[in-house]
């Protein structure tokens, strides 16, 4: 599924990819170009950019024409409007910039020249003090690689703070399709399979506690996404409390743990979940 992280630090920078969870590696020499390094200026020509398209905050670059029109290009302008209303969030102009490889041997290639460590994935953001950036090749899958990386861009331009847990929820549950209201099935069945199987039971707390994507596991990342669409999906007062915490944390930078406001007004919130998840399973 997806693995994706990004640190604002210019001396090192975490990257988050699409492809296989479970792990967080620092990319120095990335960091540094993002900050406009000199010395690094081959990669940067490395990068596709015969094409430029710009629509909304996006900026997109390729060596290959994109239809301005293009459905993906449109739904990816349309997502960040959708980000908005639900979170009531305000925009913001700060571009995005994303570069798309015309094929993954060419991706693997520029990677491998330039970045090596990093590990094998379809799609990265990555976020530095001045600079937001996807990097992703035109596959398969570019769709739900670019709904996810590109839902990182939109949320760190606005909120750069955010805890882990939330981030990757927020982004699994943009990366379904526009239109499904963020069902993440994968997601769903591996939760109910594994909660009847005894091995798992919701625990925020627990999720709040991770730091680094090399913490995360599938299965944290399904719960993340679980919890996010119960507060979207579920009593609009959870709606209103993940709004008010995003609020705090744009304007504050921190902010008390969503866990404990949802122990306070709602205090059987994993019991909630686990019907939740049910109900969503449940034949229509």
């Amino acid at each position: 599924m997806s693995n994706r992280r990004a640190c604002g630090r210019r001396s090192a920078l975490a990257v988050r990819g699409s492809g296989v969870p479970g792990s967080c590696v620092l990319a120095a020499g990335l960091a540094l170009w993002l900050a406009g390094c000199v010395a690094l200026r081959p990669a940067h020509e490395a990068l596709p950019s015969r094409h430029t398209l710009v629509r909304g905050q996006l900026v997109i670059y390729s060596d290959f024409a994109l239809p301005a029109h293009h459905r993906l290009v449109e739904e990816l302008a349309a997502l960040r409007g959708d980000l908005l209303a639900m979170l009531a969030m305000p925009g913001s102009d700060e571009p995005i910039h994303v570069y798309l490889f015309d094929t993954p041997e060419r991706f693997r290639t520029f990677l491998q020249k330039w970045y090596t460590g990093l590990p094998e994935r379809r799609a990265f953001f990555l976020r530095s003090d001045t600079r937001l950036v996807v990097l992703a090749h035109w596959g398969e899958r570019v769709a739900e690689d670019l709904r996810h990386e590109v839902t990182h861009g939109y949320l760190h331009s606005v909120v750069p703070q955010l805890p882990l847990w939330l981030d990757e929820g927020l982004a699994e549950y943009a990366e379904v399709p526009r239109g499904r209201g963020g069902l993440h099935e994968p997601h769903l069945q591996l939760l109910l399979a594994e909660a009847a199987a005894g091995r798992w039971r919701p625990s925020l707390e627990r999720l709040e506690q991770l730091a680094s994507m090399s913490e995360m596991t599938q299965l944290d990342y399904a719960e993340s996404w679980a919890w996010v669409h119960l507060m979207l999906h579920g009593d609009p007062g959870r709606r209103a409390l993940l709004q008010s915490h995003l609020a705090d944390l744009r304007r504050q930078g921190t902010a008390v743990p969503l866990s404990l406001e949802l122990r306070r007004w709602f205090p059987s919130s994993d019991e909630a979940l686990m019907q939740y998840l049910s109900q969503l399973a449940a034949p229509k």
